[in-house]
């Protein structure tokens, strides 16, 4: 026997959970075994405080265990959970530096015992990480790992880590979807998965994400995504947060087929109107939304996933993002036109215009239900006129911008009236120190309103869009505004009565 030292002084500043040492053991096992033998030639036996980890093969040199950043996987990368060829030595110092694991291997004709060698350096006394190594033995099919003494606690532990690799036979994975070399996909299974089990901090959710074949994180859905070639850059494999899930996610869909992406895309459907709030929003699915969309349809399968999606969901409306005043007024108005004519419709994201559906803005305009104006006639006039001497009357100068009226022809249309806004490069004020916002350059009034016994809608609707001068409908000064055109409204009751009779009599004499 000889004892060879490591150069890892014990005071080396690491420190490593017991699931994180449990983790790195299993590891090196893992990818000795490879994943499709790794539930089958696994073996775990506790005797008397003594845990004894086994596989059958063909074992290794312990001299891959002498040096930091020797690994037999750095070659093939892609291909196993570790890498860096330092997890084995800092796992075993922190084993039995801070919690008393005494660790022995076999394999092939060695064995080694993890010990602690005293070392001089400058005349201080230094305590190193060391194996005592043995040699000639007779040789040994299997590679055993022992550690002692082990708790009752620490076995559930190892238990719960073994669950945290993927291999086809780990009971939280379900039934397959997908898979090849590098990525697979799976349901998860009904069995639950360990308290302490690897999370996404702002992932909320049933679902596990794998990468690297280690367990990392959650998902929003009871599924099993795995993407073997995602690495982070983390070495201690922490769990990851939602940016990493989502990274993951966009480079899995390279690695899958067109079916399955539609068969996520289905899984996702509470993230189908999903849009970034900002320009630096990072938790907003669009992005994998639109890749899985792109997926179904450019990667020739448009005739099966593509149609059987449509099929199976026909009343999607595509609701774009607004770029500019003229848009976000076409979608208002659409959105409005779709709560009382489409119901039943859901909005989604500008991407499934790529599977074929049809804006709301587009739906909007085929129906008719935006404005078709036009210039009023004599009769429409004399009726319009009123509308503004009331106003001119009953707002007592609240009031100052007084613009030419337009005829919403079709009845059809969403909105009783309208008006058409541009804004105010000039700070100005009206006589009770509300800020005027907007120049309104016309507003247009629904035909059916100007008839004889629709002079209170016809003159509330146009009261109501004079007052956008003050601001949009969702505003605070649009609301004060609203508020004190009200109040003037009810203290003039009279006069409103007297330009009704006008009114009245017009449309009766155009009658006649």
């Amino acid at each position: 026997m000889k004892t060879i030292p490591l150069n890892i002084m014990t005071s080396y500043p690491v420190k490593w959970t017991k699931q994180q040492v449990l983790r790195d053991i299993i590891q090196n096992f893992y990818d000795d075994i490879g994943l499709r033998d790794f539930g089958k030639k696994f073996k775990k036996e506790y005797i008397a405080e003594q845990m004894s980890l086994s596989a059958v093969s063909s074992g290794f040199s312990y001299e891959w265990l002498l040096h930091v950043g020797a690994s037999t996987k750095q070659e093939q990368s892609g291909q196993y959970a570790g890498f860096y060829g330092e997890g084995f030595k800092m796992a075993v110092l922190c084993a039995l530096r801070d919690y008393g694991w005494q660790i022995n291997m076999r394999s092939r004709d060695w064995s080694i015992e993890v010990c602690v060698l005293a070392t001089n350096i400058d005349g201080k006394k230094l305590r190193q990480l060391a194996y005592n190594v043995e040699e000639g033995l007779e040789h040994s099919p299997e590679t055993v790992l022992t550690i002692n003494p082990f708790s009752q606690d620490d076995v559930t532990l190892l238990n719960d880590v073994v669950l945290g690799f993927y291999y086809p036979e780990n009971p939280l994975i379900g039934k397959l979807i997908f898979e090849n070399e590098y990525a697979a996909v799976h349901e998860r299974s009904k069995i639950p998965k360990p308290k302490h089990f690897a999370i996404s901090f702002d992932v909320n959710g049933d679902g596990l994400i794998f990468t690297g074949f280690q367990a990392r994180g959650s998902f929003v859905k009871p599924l099993v995504i795995c993407n073997h070639r995602f690495k982070t850059e983390d070495r201690e494999r922490n769990h990851i947060y939602f940016t990493t899930v989502l990274s993951l996610m966009i480079d899995l869909v390279d690695l899958i087929d067109a079916k399955t992406s539609c068969y996520l895309l289905e899984q996702l459907e509470k993230y189908w109107y999903d849009y970034p709030e900002t320009k630096d929003d990072v938790k907003s699915w669009y992005s994998l939304i639109r890749k899985l969309i792109r997926k179904i349809v450019y990667q020739n399968f448009t005739s099966m996933s593509a149609n059987d999606f449509i099929k199976n969901h026909p009343d999607l409306a595509v609701c774009e993002r607004p770029t500019n005043t003229h848009m976000r007024n076409r979608k208002a108005q659409a959105l409005m036109w779709r709560k009382l004519h489409l119901p039943e419709s859901r909005l989604v994201q500008d991407s499934f215009c790529l599977l074929g559906y049809k804006t709301i803005v587009d739906l909007c305009e085929k129906s008719g239900g935006y404005n078709v104006t036009r210039m009023p006639n004599n009769d429409e006039k004399q009726l319009l006129n009123i509308l503004e001497h009331a106003a001119k009357s009953v707002l007592d100068s609240f009031i100052t911008n007084f613009p030419e009226c337009l005829v919403i022809e079709n009845d059809s249309s969403v909105w009783s009236g309208t008006a058409n806004l541009l804004k105010n490069k000039k700070v100005d004020y009206n006589n009770h120190g509300l800020r005027i916002l907007y120049t309104i350059n016309y507003i247009e009034i629904k035909k059916s309103l100007l008839t004889k016994d629709s002079f209170m809608k016809a003159i509330s609707t146009y009261f109501h869009e004079l007052c956008h001068c003050f601001g949009g409908d969702s505003s605070a000064s649009f609301s004060l505004a609203l508020t004190r055109v009200i109040e003037l409204t009810i203290e003039n009751a009279k006069k409103l009565q007297e330009f009704e009779h006008k009114w009245i009599a017009i449309c009766s004499a155009r009658k006649s």
